[in-house]
């Protein structure tokens, strides 16, 4: 049975706001001043006129070689523009002119993030939570890194202190709850689902992913009460259903697991998970020819489940066979 955890993706402030940049100038500033330069040069980035803002910051840098702002300024039109290379140059040269300057940290975290170097892109943005320990940029792209680096523990370590940060934010204990059941901590998952619980007492979703992570556990009675639960919230919804069908297929009731399905594909006639869920309780019960015949089906509407089902273990008594194999070849 298919199943399949969400998570959320990491976003960092590269430019200050063209308002800020105001600061320091005064109607006897010169036009071609680098504080000028500077807050055109943001304006433009601002628009996505990324040529245009590098020729700004560039000149501010020839008016000013030593304005860190400006170097900070052009190292993240460089990262806009994917040039990743010399979006670092720069960015050091920001660093090396203010140590300090967490944004310009930040900057370079993102530059080694798109080049794929998370270990050099952690450790930036651990630099940046130093300058910054509250900062929540630096957070989510340690959180990203970790993630990446499948380091757990430290991961849940980031996941609890931007929870800190903001307790009544559900998507933070949705995040926390998903990624938990990911690396196979659920009990830790459970936790995160009972909490969101009482916050969104009225949400399908919740009751959705705690069945899923009950589910996980062993507990198939309990996560069929928590799927009953989403259900008569949201009668309508896919996943509910969907889940229902795999609990109820590891407790061995075939016929409602696919009833359960039957659901699921009565409200959307084209959901290939479904399909392919018949096709596995068909294979449990031991009906080979519906089994390779709702196979088929899901193979025709969704070509990547041909590739699931000779390492799933509910085909296994077909894995031989030489219609399966046909099918999945």
């Amino acid at each position: 049975m298919n199943r399949v955890f969400l998570y959320a993706v990491v976003g960092v402030v590269l430019l200050r706001s063209a308002a800020s940049a105001q600061e320091g100038i005064t109607a006897d500033t010169p036009a071609d001043s680098a504080q000028i330069y500077l807050l055109k040069g943001r304006e433009q980035a601002n628009a996505r006129e990324l040529d245009n803002a590098l020729a700004s910051f560039e000149r501010a840098i020839a008016l000013q070689p030593d304005f860190e702002e400006a170097w900070r300024g052009k190292g993240a039109v460089l990262w806009m523009m994917d040039k990743q290379d010399e979006s670092l140059a720069a960015t050091s040269k920001a660093i090396e002119l203010k140590p300090d300057d967490y944004k310009a940290w930040l900057n370079k975290g993102r530059a080694y993030m798109r080049k794929g170097e998370n270990e050099e892109a952690l450790k930036t943005f651990e630099k940046a939570s130093e300058l910054q320990p509250e900062n929540e940029d630096a957070l989510m792209g340690r959180f990203a890194m970790l993630r990446e680096l499948h380091r757990a523990d430290d991961m849940l370590k980031v996941l609890n202190r931007l929870i800190e940060l903001q307790p009544d934010d559900p998507i933070r204990w949705l995040r926390k709850a998903l990624e938990s059941a990911e690396v196979g901590k659920s009990d830790t998952a459970l936790v995160a689902f009972d909490h969101l619980g009482e916050m969104l007492p009225d949400s399908a979703w919740v009751w959705i992913g705690k069945g899923q992570c009950l589910t996980s556990m062993g507990k198939q009675d309990d996560a069929l009460k928590a799927l009953d639960k989403a259900i008569n919230m949201d009668p309508n919804s896919l996943d509910a259903w969907n889940v229902k069908g795999t609990v109820l297929a590891k407790l061995a009731r075939y016929d409602d697991a696919l009833a359960a399905y039957d659901k699921v594909l009565e409200i959307e006639p084209s959901f290939a998970g479904a399909v392919y869920n018949r096709g596995c309780a068909y294979s449990l019960k031991g009906d080979k020819t519906k089994a390779l015949l709702e196979l088929k089906r899901a193979i025709e509407l969704d070509g990547t489940t041909k590739f699931l089902a000779p390492k799933d273990e509910d085909f296994k008594s077909l894995w031989n066979d030489p219609e399966f194999k046909k099918l999945t070849e």
